[in-house]
């Protein structure tokens, strides 16, 4: 029962939202606590118990045996609301005004130079394994850029999140450290065997780019060879357009100010020196008292950026009610359970490449714990009885990742989807649709590498 009620709170939260009938914090609310109250009626548990289980979800848990506490999603929920005002006030100072005229300068109108810079920045940035900072930064370095040439902003969001995906396999990456526990398989053993897929998928990553930037430079009507190049005048329009955009909140002369103490606190964000909501807090308040000083402009700054900075924190606190339910009221074990079931015996010695890939949806939808030591625990004991080693089963829970930057359990990506005006689902097809051959990728290379065996 409880198996039928998680798929089918799945299935209406997807139409839903991709019909426009529920807007996205309406659809991560109300379609859970539907179905918690669906819950409620057909077992033991109580309202009282619905209540607690979106709580824990959006503050913390305790667990009781361990004593280990989970964080819920207000942690990243505030460093969003705090990193979005932070950089929008940023964006108003002229910080990244410099960066943006570097690269229309660099580019000269290429679309295809702007998309390769995107997916290496994003490379680089991410190699921390935190996909909140690397989606903050990349949104504030090239989305100015994508709007001054016009290029479309779901490939920014594309090429933002695919090397995240692929990266956040990392050794301190949270998947990685999951699956390792998990089944325990010694961490270095498992990124070793996980390491020649991660680089045949970034190849992947740079090809999309290039291929992504092709099809701008067609849209866009640019051609390759010296005539290509844009005129002085549409060089200087393109750079007015940077220049010219409120130049009443710019603060050229505090460039430098702005400048170091970004990098003061992205550094200690890196570190892991304070929470990031403390940081961005803090920076903010400089900011503001730094560059506008008096109260009546600092409080309209504070009134015009509310709106940006608010919706994808909003969108990351009702998260909290759809993945505090799905795990809090047995829904996520029940799909566990049910993965389990969808394998038949004779298909065993071919389950984990058939686990490799029914397990991407699986990890799109639940929380990462509960993938990893709900379902991926218990089918490496299945996968065993089969001669599948830990290894193995590491390797194959892994390849899911492949889908993982989709998830709406992502707080991040509503503040990207935001930015870039897409729709969730929208989002996710577009991700879909360019990205689906890295679970091929994945799978190829495991079974050549032998740790996905068919």
């Amino acid at each position: 029962m409880l198996l039928v009620l998680a798929l089918l709170m799945i299935l209406s939260f997807i139409v839903l939202l991709s019909k426009n009938k529920l807007s996205i914090i309406g659809a991560l609310t109300l379609v859970p606590l539907f179905f918690g109250v669906l819950v409620i009626l057909l077992t033991d548990a109580t309202f009282s118990d619905l209540f607690q289980w979106i709580t824990d979800a959006l503050f913390f848990k305790v667990n009781e045996v361990t004593g280990k506490v989970s964080m819920g999603v207000i942690s990243p929920g505030l460093l969003i609301l705090f990193a979005v005002m932070y950089f929008d006030l940023m964006l108003n100072v002229g910080l990244f005004d410099p960066l943006c005229e570097f690269f229309i300068k660099k580019a000269k109108g290429d679309p295809l130079k702007v998309t390769m810079a995107t997916v290496l920045t994003a490379t680089v940035v991410t190699m921390n394994g935190d996909t909140t900072t690397t989606i903050i930064i990349c949104v504030a370095a090239f989305l100015e850029l994508y709007k001054s040439l016009n290029m479309k902003l779901g490939y920014l969001a594309i090429l933002i999140v695919t090397p995240i995906g692929i990266f956040n396999q990392l050794p301190w990456g949270g998947p990685t450290i999951a699956a390792s526990t998990a089944m325990d398989v010694p961490i270095n053993e498992l990124f070793t065997a996980l390491l020649p897929g991660m680089l045949a998928a970034e190849v992947f990553a740079i090809f999309l780019a290039y291929r992504l930037g092709k099809k701008e430079r067609k849209r866009l009507s640019w051609c390759t060879g010296a005539d290509s190049e844009i005129d002085d005048l549409m060089m200087e329009q393109m750079l007015s357009s940077i220049r010219e955009k409120d130049p009443e909140l710019k603060r050229p002369k505090l460039f430098l100010f702005n400048l170091v103490l970004t990098f003061g606190i992205l550094y200690l964000l890196i570190q892991g020196f304070a929470h990031g909501a403390v940081l961005f807090m803090i920076g903010s308040a400089i900011v503001l008292t730094v560059n506008y000083r008096k109260v009546s402009i600092i409080n309209e700054r504070i009134d015009d950026i509310a709106a940006d900075a608010l919706a994808p924190a909003l969108a990351t606190f009702a998260a909290g009610v759809f993945s505090g339910v799905l795990s809090g009221s047995g829904m996520a074990t029940a799909l566990a359970e049910g993965m389990t079931m969808i394998i038949p015996d004779s298909l065993g010695s071919h389950v984990a490449p058939i686990y490799a890939v029914i397990s991407a949806p699986a990890i799109t939808f639940l929380p990462q714990d509960a993938f990893y030591f709900g379902i991926a625990k218990v089918v490496a004991e299945v996968m065993e009885q089969y001669g599948i080693t830990p290894i193995q089963a590491a390797v194959a829970s892994m390849v899911g990742q492949s889908f993982r930057l989709i998830s709406p359990v992502i707080p991040a990506l509503f503040m990207l989807t935001d930015s870039t005006n897409l729709n969730f689902v929208d989002f996710q097809k577009k991700y879909i649709r360019y990205c689906w051959p890295i679970l091929i990728i994945y799978i190829v290379v495991y079974v050549i590498t032998g740790y996905l065996p068919l």
